[in-house]
C-alpha cells in the first residue's frame, strides 16, 4: 500500500455527460500522489468511453466495471473500488460533483498531524449546473456527540466532504449493497458509532450538485421501504454496540413518521412500523406524540390520500 496515495472512488451510472468535469476536478488538484478508480455500475451511454480517454492520458486513472455477481447499485461499485484500491487514503465521490483544486492537499495535511486522527472533514458548496451556488452547508462541524448529532440532523455532511485512513476502514462492513436510499448516511452513522478521532478543515471545499430531478426517487414505496429497513439496520447495529440511546431511538421513529407520506402506500405499512415501535418505544411525551401523529396520519392517507399536517 502507497503511503501517501490518496485512492479516489467514483461510482457511476450513465454519467458520460457529467463525470469528465469531475474527473477533471481530481485532475486539477494542488496535491498530485492519487489514484482515481471509476467503477461502472452497468451504463448503457458512453461513459466507459468517457472515462477511457481520461485513462490513456492519466495512468493514476483506472475503470472498473462491477462484476455482475455484485448487486447492482452505487454502494456495491463504492465497496468494489475499495477492494481495488492502493492507497493509504479513501475519498469517495460521486459522479457528477467536484473537488476544489486545494480539496486533497489541506485534508492531507490536517490528517498527518496526528497519527491518531482517522478522518478529515471539510464543507460543502451546493451548486447548479453551471457551478452557481445555490447555498452552502453550515452544519458541517464537530460536537462532544457526534453520533447522536449527526442522526438527529444537527451536524451533517457529504460523502465527498470526509477523508479516511484505510487502515481505519480495514475488515469493517463498509457500505450496505441491498440500500435503495441513506446510502452513505448509514455507513457514516455505523463509523461515528466507532468513536472515531476527526478533524475539521473548516473550509468549502467541494461543489455538490444539485439537479432538477434529485428527489424523484422518493415517491417510490420500494424506495422509501428500503429507506426504512436502513432505520432498523441501525438500530440493530447502534443497539449491539450499546449506543442506543433514547434520544436516537425518539429522532429515528419520528424521521419515519415523516416518511408515513410514501410509506403509507405499501402494502405492509403497518408491519414495517410495529417493527420500528418495537425497537424505539420509549415512555416519553415527545414519543408518544409522535405515536399520535403517526395513527392519524395514516387513518388520513388511507382514507383521504392526504395528512402532510399530522406528520409534519
Amino acid at each position: 500500500m502507497k503511503n501517501n496515495t490518496v485512492s479516489i472512488i467514483i461510482a457511476t451510472f450513465n454519467r458520460a455527460d457529467l463525470i469528465g468535469e469531475t474527473i477533471e476536478s481530481v485532475i486539477k488538484q494542488t496535491y498530485q500522489d492519487w489514484e482515481c478508480i471509476v467503477v461502472d455500475d452497468g451504463s448503457s451511454d458512453n461513459t466507459e468511453e468517457v472515462v477511457q480517454k481520461f485513462s490513456e492520458i492519466d495512468k493514476r486513472i483506472h475503470f472498473f466495471h462491477r462484476p455482475k455477481e455484485r448487486i447492482k447499485g452505487p454502494n456495491a461499485s463504492r465497496n468494489f473500488g475499495i477492494e481495488k484500491a492502493t492507497g493509504y487514503y479513501i475519498l469517495s465521490l460521486d459522479s457528477d460533483d467536484w473537488l476544489l483544486p486545494y480539496h486533497l492537499e489541506k485534508k492531507i495535511k490536517a490528517i498527518n498531524i496526528n497519527s491518531a486522527t482517522v478522518g478529515v472533514l471539510s464543507k460543502t458548496i451546493m451548486v447548479d449546473n453551471n457551478k452557481n451556488e445555490i447555498k452552502k452547508e453550515t452544519r458541517t462541524f464537530l460536537t462532544n456527540n457526534l453520533l447522536e448529532d449527526f442522526i438527529s440532523l444537527k451536524i451533517s455532511w457529504y460523502m465527498h466532504d470526509i477523508i479516511w485512513r484505510r487502515s481505519f476502514l480495514n475488515g469493517k462492513i463498509l457500505y450496505n449493497e441491498n440500500l435503495l436510499k441513506m446510502l452513505d448516511r448509514d455507513f457514516h452513522i455505523r463509523r461515528l458509532a466507532e468513536e472515531p478521532k476527526l478533524v475539521l478543515v473548516d473550509e468549502y471545499l467541494a461543489l455538490y450538485r444539485i439537479h432538477e430531478n434529485s428527489n424523484s426517487s422518493n415517491s417510490d414505496s420500494k424506495v422509501a421501504e428500503s429507506r426504512h429497513n436502513a432505520i432498523i439496520n441501525i438500530l440493530d447495529a447502534l443497539d449491539k454496540e450499546k449506543k442506543l440511546s433514547n434520544k436516537i431511538k425518539y429522532f429515528l421513529f419520528k424521521h419515519q413518521v415523516q416518511n408515513l407520506v410514501v410509506l403509507h402506500k405499501h402494502p405492509k405499512c403497518i408491519t414495517l412500523y410495529l417493527n420500528l415501535i418495537a425497537k424505539t418505544f420509549n415512555f416519553s411525551l415527545d414519543y408518544l406524540k409522535w405515536m399520535l401523529k403517526l395513527g392519524l396520519g395514516y387513518i388520513s392517507f388511507k382514507l383521504t390520500n392526504r395528512g402532510l399536517r399530522f406528520v409534519q
